[in-house]
């Protein structure tokens, strides 16, 4: 095993997190985070040991996941990110698209968007997982190729951490998690140089094909106002905005947008919006500076209360519990 893993798994569960006794409150909890998905569990008598720890960033997000029994992911297809696993005990045998892929103590999967992924993860599997935004990767791949449109890389699923380029990865990841836990209240450098170096160590190490967006590869032409609802929320400019003064935005009613969003990314424009919300929040209230009163604000709350409610379902802490948050 990586040691620079190991390492990694030790500072993130230092820090709060969720730990959770029952399939359905984790599947609550990561389906705000990640995607809507299902728990199978192979022993329906089975009680979860469930822990979840997450530090996030721009563009990226570093977790500590175990859920204890063995037991089904069914996650769907991914459309808003990319996924490096690394099973620091036990292991996850994935159904990926038309293939099946598998990672073990020493190895790890490059997960992208586009195919469905249905996971079946060993028992006392815990893995250290980096999340990546699809559109900050799709930008990356198009800065590294030169192309002129905007494509999909869908990388090889298999890394092996004993190569370089597996090393460098485990190695960057956990400068990212040093980093960002050892800023406490100061000011947080930011993780971005080192998610450069982990994509770049991808495009120039592990096979990849570049293929048209992920909407191009769904069932049907996907909806201009779904592409374009989605490209308002990659920024903060609309995070203020109510569902249906977004809905205006584009010229199309509350009823067209929702259908469209739950066909098309699996996510209702709520929960897309919620999502999008609450990590320029954590951005805000780690790095930026703002009191929690200020932050609910900015992403559209009027009530701090409601928000706080709301981030700590998505985020597993209160607001007020994050280090830079800390006696303001």
């Amino acid at each position: 095993m990586a040691p620079d893993l190991i390492d990694v798994s030790n500072r993130l569960s230092s820090i709060p997190g969720l730990r959770l006794g029952s399939a359905p409150e984790a599947v609550e909890a990561l389906s705000t985070r990640y995607r809507k998905h299902r728990l199978l569990l192979q022993d329906a008598g089975a009680r979860l040991d469930f822990r979840h720890h997450a530090i996030v960033s721009e563009g990226a997000s570093l977790n500590l996941l175990r859920y204890g029994p063995e037991l089904v992911v069914d996650a769907g297809t991914f459309d808003t990110f990319y996924m490096l696993e690394f099973p620091l005990s036990g292991g996850v045998d994935i159904a990926y698209g038309d293939r099946h892929v598998s990672s073990r103590v020493g190895s790890g999967l490059v997960l992208s968007p586009g195919s469905y992924i249905r996971s079946t993860w060993r028992a006392d599997t815990t893995q250290v997982m980096l999340r990546l935004e699809r559109s900050f990767v799709e930008q990356a791949w198009q800065r590294h190729t030169g192309e002129t449109m905007r494509r999909t890389p869908v990388f090889q699923p298999e890394l092996d951490l004993g190569a370089p380029a597996g090393r460098r990865i485990a190695r960057l990841i956990g400068m990212m998690v040093g980093e960002q836990i050892e800023a406490g209240t100061a000011k947080t450098l930011s993780p971005m140089p080192l998610v450069n170096a982990v994509l770049e160590t991808l495009f120039e190490h592990v096979p990849a094909t570049s293929v048209p967006t992920v909407e191009g590869m769904a069932s049907g032409p996907v909806p201009t106002y779904v592409r374009d609802f989605r490209r308002l929320l990659d920024g903060p400019t609309h995070l203020s905005c109510t569902i249906a003064e977004l809905a205006i935005e584009l010229d199309v009613s509350t009823r067209t947008l929702t259908t469209g969003m739950r066909r098309f990314t699996g996510y209702s424009p709520h929960d897309y919006l919620t999502m999008r919300r609450m990590e320029y929040a954590r951005i805000l209230l780690e790095r930026a500076g703002h009191s929690v009163a200020r932050v609910a604000q900015l992403v559209g709350y009027a009530n701090a209360g409601r928000f706080a409610a709301a981030f700590r379902a998505h985020c597993g802490v209160n607001p007020s519990q994050l280090p830079a948050s800390r006696g303001r």
